[in-house]
């Protein structure tokens, strides 16, 4: 089961029972087709982790979306990244 939340109203804007074999980022498009408004903030499980999501989100919401996801545990750093001190 897939849901996505309103998380100052607690509303369900969005959900999808799928197959055990569709991982998270295949059923997002399907998901965000349901949301009928703007999306400031996508907060998410590390499996969303991904350039295909973020592209996703901002194609849709525009760049102005906040997308939180934690890497996944076996994340590295790629060598695009910079790392900025404290």
């Amino acid at each position: 089961m897939h849901l996505g939340l309103n998380l100052v109203s607690g509303e369900i804007v969005c959900s999808d029972l799928t197959a055990d074999d569709v991982v998270d980022p295949t059923a997002l498009p399907g998901l965000l087709d349901q949301i009928g408004g703007p999306v400031e903030k996508f907060i998410a499980d590390g499996a969303y982790d991904g350039t295909p999501t973020r592209d996703l989100l901002a194609t849709r919401f525009g760049e102005i979306v906040e997308v939180i996801i934690p890497p996944p545990k076996t994340a590295v750093a790629s060598p695009q990244s910079v790392l900025v001190p404290p």
